[in-house]
């Protein structure tokens, strides 16, 4: 399930029709649930190419992110498809996950 739509910045899906690229929450959606054996490389963006200017706002950021993949849940990377997935109800942060992470292979190690 995608996060409600202020998840996305105020104004992303309307900045996005500005630019002549019209999205919908319920596009988003489908766009989220392609299983990744569905993903085909070609319909996908290069994450090497894109490139986001880091001292921008959040806002504009997103909307330059947005503006330049094709699918904001899955890209080349490599020769590898990367989908990202979000976890509903789930209290730690990635932060807390990296820290698990490090602990856990620090243990094994």
């Amino acid at each position: 399930m995608i996060p409600e739509a202020k998840w996305f910045c105020p104004g992303i899906l309307w900045e996005r029709e500005r630019s002549g690229v019209s999205v919908t929450m319920e596009q988003l959606s489908e766009l989220q649930k392609i299983p990744i054996m569905e993903l085909r490389r070609e319909e996908l963006s290069d994450a090497n190419e894109v490139v986001i200017d880091t001292s921008k706002s959040l806002d504009q950021r997103v909307q330059s992110f947005f503006g330049q993949v094709k699918n904001p849940f899955a890209q080349n990377v490599g020769e590898y498809i990367l989908q990202i997935g979000y976890a509903e109800g789930v209290q730690e942060t990635l932060d807390d996950r990296m820290v698990q992470l490090v602990r856990k292979q620090t243990a094994i190690m």
